[in-house]
């Protein structure tokens, strides 16, 4: 029989309707009924990962789910449901965990029940070809070559190698050509065949369905299209052995990354702690080691020179496991005292262990519940993952909860789980450049050592005492208790102007959708002195890293009591943007844009910072090749971007006195844009604007500074090419689009809506260049572009360049065959311009933009579809012979090789060799 409940604990301001349900053959379902949501997101979840592959077929689970897109039994085509919902307003994606797979797709609502059948028949029926399995091991084996350099891919293979070989943690994962052609082809087939039939099973999965449709509706939907899958369970899995042995706990293990890092990560081996969801131990815990503040752990490390940045709580999971990470980044002087760290690590423990906790518990409860009632809405594809995961794992009736009650605070439960804090239950890991190593680790090849932590420091950890120079957090003077709606004005609903001068302005608005207590201001600086090159814009850069790191350690409370604050470069200045509760949050701003104009003391960490930078900058050299080329591609078209390498040059030179320079340059002349939006009454934002305007008075301000790209097209195709220290080759080829007018943007737009899942099949499927492949539209400050991508590492760039130009000429020519699909694309393209915003950020967010771009009256998505009915196929396709034959529109091509270089003459290109004479020498557009 089929049972449902609507008996689901819920917050008093939630006003969706929820219904868990199980079907008779078991199937388990969470239903949730939103009526703002405009579109479908569904999420199916499968009790299997990669804990369940056989030692001799590693990597079999997520080559399954690879498989389970090749086609099956009624929709045999190749990515046939990934086809349906690009051209229905939609997407599919999919993972494999260690002991759950998920996947999940979003649709228009109008086609819910028809995506519903092509999702249970991809869950249920699949086909397992042989020369599809061929394939996607090579997709596979592409994905493990793509990730080859990756450091987190390489210390989690250490860890995998230090854990207990008789776990299937420490199995290899995600499979390679290697393992995965150990067996033949069919005996793979047969491997699959069976891992599908014993896991993908009705009792050993779960579905959720957030839709505006009502839970009964959808309830038959699942009926319809899951309802007659067999009434199966999975068979009993044995339990699992210990993730470590003893001799596995109480280690040091030093790593060789290929990155410059220095990192300090101390991990306790803990039982899981899902059951223990109602007291969250580890929220208190977690909380007191992160504290940033001067008396804290991070506070500590950094007076001392050891450390700039921690973070707390992270660790693997499963049934049986939880690791729980203290994760610390070093300097220099840190890495030679790692045996102090870890007392002091100790110490501080030892004070969490004697401190009265129950008032953490209270300000963690009121933080949990303010969050859950005036949460912004989450993305509802991770919500709908969420909660068909959850079903595994939670009662029904905590199901929407889980994350954030706290009804059951005990401080017996946090001491036991506190008496896991051991040295002896402890894993150091410490990555650093060159350490003396003696294993290299089997698929990633990474060196490390694994050696015992010695008797004597284990004695003094042991008896560590509490520390008088470290404290544990006072009550948060961020937090407040009050969080109020106001009554909206209607005049504010769309922002309007309340300060207006040449070189400051202000803009004010109240939210009417979304009715939360929150709100967002932005203060943007443009700075005639940011535009004077790559040494201001360096400096730049530096001070603006001396600003964060004095805020993070001043205002960390802040950001607990859900208070955030972003300081960010951005090309012709700076900006500051704060978020979340808006009690006290402009109050909160204003202090901020007072610390910008007045703190001062950066000598004591500039040496810190400027490493920091230094080692950001030389890492993003080390990115994979796909990234270095977006990343020049963005330094080729703004004019006031700048490479990762004049950076570093730049950043090398620069001197504390230059830092106090740029302040007083970058402050002394200046614009000034701000937008308040959310929940304030109309006097709070006039109060903030004119304590902000009176900070500026004290300066020489000038207009909005112009944000102009470079005209590709009037010129030769070009090609630049950039050396990475990679073996795949990579190519990104750019079009730049006529001009920035509406109508240019729109056809570029719904050209790549057009060719996107045709390329993708073509490049992954039929030419199999590589898997990392695709097409984006790409617009460089408004200015409509779009790129094409592909990562190999079996072909030469040369060779990808020509697959892509000859791919773009055949789609010309065949362009009349996609007629079929222009109404639903000029649809899709439609319900993203005329849809509601997800969330408050989100619309703050868009209103933000819309002033940057200079679109005063908030309308430019309006616009832009009203034009949009104006616009034609045959408009599409003359936009698209005009891209490929080079009228009026930019071609630049950017590749790296480390095997072959190419002939500009060649291709019929012009080379661009030097970055800033190009720069230089080519004009500008607005």
């Amino acid at each position: 029989m089929t049972t449902g409940s609507n008996i689901l604990l819920t917050h008093n301001l939630d006003n969706r309707h929820y219904l868990y349900s199980q079907l008779e053959n078991g199937l388990k379902v969470i239903l949730v009924e939103d009526q703002t949501s405009e579109t479908c997101s569904v999420a199916a979840t499968i009790g299997n990962g990669h804990f369940s592959d056989p030692a001799d077929c590693l990597g079999l689970s997520h080559l399954l789910e690879h498989m389970l897109f090749q086609g099956n039994k009624k929709y045999k085509t190749v990515d046939a449901f990934d086809t349906f919902l690009s051209l229905h307003g939609g997407t599919v994606n999919a993972a494999t965990g260690s002991e759950y797979s998920h996947y999940y797709f979003s649709v228009n609502n109008e086609n819910l029940s028809t995506a519903l059948d092509h999702f249970s028949q991809l869950l249920t029926q699949p086909l397992f070809e042989i020369e599809s399995i061929k394939k996607e091991i090579s997709a596979i084996d592409a994905e493990f070559s793509l990730k080859i350099n990756d450091d987190l891919r390489r210390l989690y293979e250490v860890h995998k190698e230090t854990s207990n070989p008789e776990h299937p943690f420490s199995q290899f994962s995600v499979g390679n050509a290697s393992t995965l052609n150990t067996l033949s082809l069919k005996e793979v087939q047969q491997r699959l065949f069976a891992l599908h039939q014993n896991q993908y099973v009705s009792h050993n999965m779960t579905l959720c369905i957030i839709s505006p449709f009502d839970t009964q509706t959808c309830l038959e939907l699942v009926k319809a299209h899951f309802g007659s899958f067999a009434n199966r369970q999975a068979p009993h899995a044995a339990p699992l052995p210990a993730l470590y042995l003893d001799e596995q706990l109480g280690i040091r293990i030093d790593i060789a990354p290929l990155k410059s890092a220095r990192r300090l990560i101390v991990t306790f081996a803990l039982p899981s702690m899902q059951h223990l969801y109602r007291t969250k131990p580890l929220c208190i815990i977690s909380e007191l080691l992160a504290d940033e503040g001067p008396d804290g752990l991070l506070g500590h490390f950094k007076a001392k020179g050891f450390a700039t940045n921690i973070s707390v709580g992270g660790g693997i999971e499963g049934s049986n496991f939880r690791d729980f990470n203290v994760n610390l980044q070093l300097t220099e002087a840190g890495l030679a005292n790692i045996d102090l760290m870890l007392e002091t690590i100790f110490q501080y423990i030892e004070d969490i262990k004697q401190h009265n906790k129950i008032r953490y518990f209270d300000e963690k409860s009121t933080l949990l519940s303010q969050i859950w009632q005036f949460a912004d809405a989450i993305k509802p594809t991770d919500e709908a993952i969420s909660l068909s995961s959850g079903i595994f794992i939670y009662p029904p009736e905590h199901l929407i909860a889980s994350e954030y009650i706290l009804d059951k605070p005990n401080l017996a439960v946090v001491d036991e789980v506190l008496n896991f804090f051991t040295p002896e239950n402890m894993r150091v890991k410490v990555v650093s450049p060159n350490p003396k190593t003696t294993f290299v680790s089997r698929w990633y090849q990474t060196p490390y050592n694994v050696s015992a932590i010695p008797s004597s420091l284990m004695q003094k950890l042991q008896n560590a005492s509490c520390n008088p120079l470290l404290k544990l957090p006072e009550k948060n003077p961020f937090l407040s208790r009050n969080h109020s709606r106001i009554a909206t004005d209607a005049q504010f609903i769309i922002p309007q102007q309340t300060f207006d001068t040449a070189d400051f302005n202000v803009w004010f608005g109240q939210d009417n959708q979304f009715e939360l207590p929150r709100g967002d201001c932005y203060v943007s600086f443009d700075c005639q002195a940011a535009t004077l090159g790559v040494e201001a814009a360096a400096t730049k850069k530096l001070w603006i890293a001396l600003l964060n790191n004095h805020f993070q350690q001043r205002y960390y409370q802040a950001n607990v009591a859900g208070l955030n604050y972003h300081l960010y470069s951005h090309q012709c200045g700076f900006s500051l943007h704060t978020s979340g509760f808006s009690a006290n949050q402009l109050m909160f701003a204003h202090e901020l844009t007072e610390q910008i104009h007045t703190f001062e003391d950066f000598n004591k960490h500039f040496e810190q910072v400027k490493h920091q930078q230094l080692q950001s900058l030389h890492n993003n050299l080390l990115n994979k090749p796909i990234n270095r080329l977006f990343t020049r591609l963005s330094a080729l078209m703004q004019q006031n971007t700048h490479t990762p390498l004049s950076m570093v040059n730049a950043i090398e030179k620069a001197s504390l006195e230059q830092v106090y320079d740029v302040k007083s340059q970058m402050l002394n002349n200046r614009y000034i844009e701000s937008l308040v939006f959310g929940n304030w009454h109309k006097t709070e934002a006039e109060q903030f604007s004119s304590s902000l305007y009176t900070q500026h008075q004290k300066f020489t301000g000038h207009g909005k500074l112009s944000r102009s790209v470079f005209d590709l097209s009037q010129q030769r195709s070009l090609l630049h090419s950039l050396p990475c220290n990679h073996p795949d080759a990579a190519v990104v080829i750019y079009y730049q689009s006529p001009n920035a007018k509406r109508r240019d943007t729109l056809l570029t737009i719904l050209l790549e809506q057009l060719v996107s899942p045709v390329f993708f099949n073509f490049a992954r499927q039929q030419a199999q260049l590589g898997y990392l492949v695709g097409s984006g539209y790409v617009p460089f400050n408004q200015h409509p572009g779009m790129a094409f991508y592909v990562q190999s590492p079996q072909y030469s760039a040369e060779y990808l360049i020509k697959t892509i130009r000859d791919f773009l000429q055949k789609f010309t020519v065949d362009l009349q065959q996609y007629q079929k699909n222009w109404n639903d694309i000029k649809q899709g393209v439609m319900k993203q311009l005329c849809q509601n915003d997800a969330n408050l950020s989100m619309k703050s967010q868009r209103l933000w933009s819309a002033l940057g771009n200079r679109d005063y009256a908030f309308s430019q998505n309006k616009d832009t579809a009203n034009e949009l009915t104006n616009i034609e196929f045959s408009d599409l396709m003359t936009f698209v012979k005009g891209l490929v034959i080079g009228k009026n529109t930019g071609e630049l091509i950017l590749y790296s090789d480390p095997n072959h270089k190419i002939s500009a003459s060649e291709l019929s290109v012009a080379q661009v060799t030097d970055v800033s004479e190009f720069k230089k020498h080519t004009p500008l557009v607005e």
